[in-house]
């Protein structure tokens, strides 16, 4: 490996979370209040207090047609562009 470069990979449990959290919805607002410490013992107690199926966010195939939980924020792209780009995507593979 060239000198300088510093590859640093996420654990598999953090990316989880962070899979979680991008894919959320009001639901997961009552565990980000019972996390209790910000480490990955304090995400896994307040979700398991919260009874909030991790893998339904994580692993859910969503329709295009389904509203996603983030749509009340605007990005000022309009979600059409984002379903094009979507399936232009998904077609690449």
């Amino acid at each position: 490996m060239p000198k300088g470069i510093k590859i640093k990979g996420e654990s598999a449990a953090w990316s989880q979370v962070q899979g979680v959290l991008s894919r959320g919805d009001i639901k997961l607002a009552e565990v980000l209040a019972n996390i209790e410490e910000v480490s990955l013992s304090g995400w896994r107690q307040a979700v398991e207090k919260c009874h909030l199926d991790i893998d339904f966010y994580v692993h859910q195939r969503w329709d295009t047609d389904q509203r996603l939980p983030w749509e009340i924020i605007d990005l000022g792209t309009e979600p059409e562009k984002l379903k094009l780009e979507l399936e232009r995507a998904l077609t690449r593979h």
